[in-house]
């Protein structure tokens, strides 16, 4: 958990920022000093007009987990290349240092590959947020999780149940964990509980994807699945449908799944544990969800 007086690193680890967001990143910086007393350390490779290429990009991240002020490490970026950088990191010193990673959307490649390779936990959260349009709510948020560490109290309700809903929590935007496939950086789904959500995709999209999935034994192998908001699917009118798609192969391999509307690609997502038990203490099973 973070106290008053911390530090912790931002970084850019996918796409790069445009220079009109810095004032979002100045809005974050502030607020996290004023509220908790936490201070900040942005790394050169966040913005448009500064070095980012992969290597400057990993060398930037292993830099927050050398500097031993850090005691977590936030990334504001998202888009698609977040994966270049993998080759180039160090798995070993990310281990020992064991500071938790915060981001979402296409950092789930980093995520899941720090989690693959080590074994260390982190949080599926978008940190810009704050400077949003639920600045009070995200705040609230930042605050259960980061700095009291109390339930983060996420809503889920059951779809398909079984005897065994436990296990770790791994996954993420589901366009991006399949990046991962056929490499060494996709964890093992063994007794574990897939998260996935969706930005962008419309039906078709969304069943391919589920197809590759299924097709390299993620499913099978896999306690349960956790479904977050697909955002593409609810902007056409067939949010309802994805349950029913996912359903298909949970029944196929007896397995539970699960659907929350508070993780996901919505300025109001909540701080989503990675690498957690689903059966913790954040999660909180309920008949109706609500904000």
């Amino acid at each position: 958990m973070l106290h008053n007086g911390d530090v912790i690193g931002l970084v850019g680890c996918s796409d790069a920022r445009t220079r009109d967001r810095e004032a979002d990143v100045v809005c974050v910086e502030r607020l996290l000093l004023e509220r908790f007393g936490i201070k900040t350390i942005r790394s050169t490779s966040i913005f448009e007009d500064e070095d980012r290429e992969a290597s400057a990009r990993a060398l930037d991240l292993m830099e927050m987990y050398q500097n031993p002020e850090i005691k977590a490490i936030f990334d504001i970026s998202g888009g698609d290349l977040a994966n270049e950088i993998l080759p180039y990191l160090d798995f070993a010193v990310i281990e020992k240092a064991g500071k938790p990673f915060v981001g979402y959307s296409d950092l789930t490649v980093v995520l899941n590959a720090i989690f693959a390779k080590t074994g260390v936990a982190g949080w599926n959260y978008q940190l810009l947020h704050l400077a949003g349009n639920e600045t009070e709510l995200q705040l609230r948020q930042f605050e259960n999780a980061f700095v009291r560490g109390e339930n983060a109290e996420i809503p889920y309700e059951i779809v398909s149940e079984n005897q065994d809903i436990t296990g770790t929590v791994i996954g993420g935007n589901i366009r991006c964990l399949l990046k991962l496939a056929g490499t060494q950086y996709l964890p093992e789904p063994d007794g574990e509980v897939i998260l996935l959500e969706a930005m962008s995709g419309n039906r078709n999209k969304i069943a391919t994807f589920l197809a590759q999935l299924d097709q390299i034994g993620y499913f099978e192998k896999a306690n349960g699945i956790i479904l977050g908001t697909f955002t593409g699917m609810e902007k056409l009118g067939l949010a309802e449908e994805v349950p029913d798609m996912v359903l298909a192969y949970t029944q196929k391999y007896d397995t539970f799944l699960v659907r929350t509307t508070v993780v996901g690609h919505y300025e109001n997502a909540k701080p989503c544990p990675f690498g957690s038990n689903f059966n913790d203490k954040e999660w909180q099973r309920c008949s109706s969800q609500s904000q």
